[in-house]
């Protein structure tokens, strides 16, 4: 696993269905045997202040499983927490 990751993502359903792109910063998470980080999108879109299963989808095509959970919002922008669902990140 590297290091983490941070920049512009694409969130996804389990079936490929596009719900939005975003700005995310991701690492390892040792302690879960996971990856974790955050997620920033514009409010109003399809994530914003929902809790969701997604795939979070990196430019180079990698992929991960995560659960969003919403973290507020500031300004125009809505932030999650991202969990990554198994040991297998985007990064």
């Amino acid at each position: 696993m590297s290091d983490g990751y941070e920049g512009p993502v694409r969130i996804l359903l389990s079936d490929g269905v596009l719900l939005t792109t975003g700005m995310a910063r991701l690492e390892p998470d040792p302690e879960q045997g996971s990856w974790k980080g955050l997620l920033q999108t514009l409010a109003g879109t399809a994530v914003a202040g929902k809790a969701l299963v997604v795939e979070i989808e990196t430019p180079d095509g990698g992929r991960g499983r995560a659960q969003l959970t919403p973290a507020g919002v500031t300004g125009d922008r809505a932030i999650s927490t991202v969990t990554g669902l198994g040991a297998i990140p985007p990064f």
